[in-house]
């Protein structure tokens, strides 16, 4: 069962469009600040509500203005184990710089 529709997760402002982050399990990423064409995810996570996980990284100050998110809502019968799968696949491929881990340690998984 896939976790995620095909395509790009959609980029947004967090401090300008949160109103456009749903309270939906999904994954996000920190996207570097350069030619939207060469894009690199600096950070990528998995949550269960991208709403307050990104508002979380706002308040810590590891988003700051001028950041761009890249989310993607998860599919409605994904689960917390097949999106942490998801999150270290992507952490793999694109080797972002400030991820500390390989994923998908956060709270234990809920079947």
């Amino acid at each position: 069962m896939a976790s995620y529709k095909p395509g790009r997760p959609k980029e947004i402002d967090p401090f300008t469009e949160m109103g456009k982050v749903p309270k939906k399990p999904g994954e996000y990423r920190k996207v570097e600040k350069m030619d939207a064409q060469k894009r690199k995810p600096e950070y990528i996570g998995e949550t269960n509500n991208l709403n307050r996980r990104i508002n979380e990284h706002k308040r810590s100050g590891k988003i700051v203005p001028g950041d761009t998110i890249a989310i993607q809502v998860a599919g409605g019968r994904s689960t917390s184990t097949t999106r942490r799968s998801h999150e270290r696949e992507k952490i793999a491929q694109h080797t972002p710089s400030e991820n500390k881990s390989v994923g998908g340690e956060g709270r234990k998984a809920k079947k």
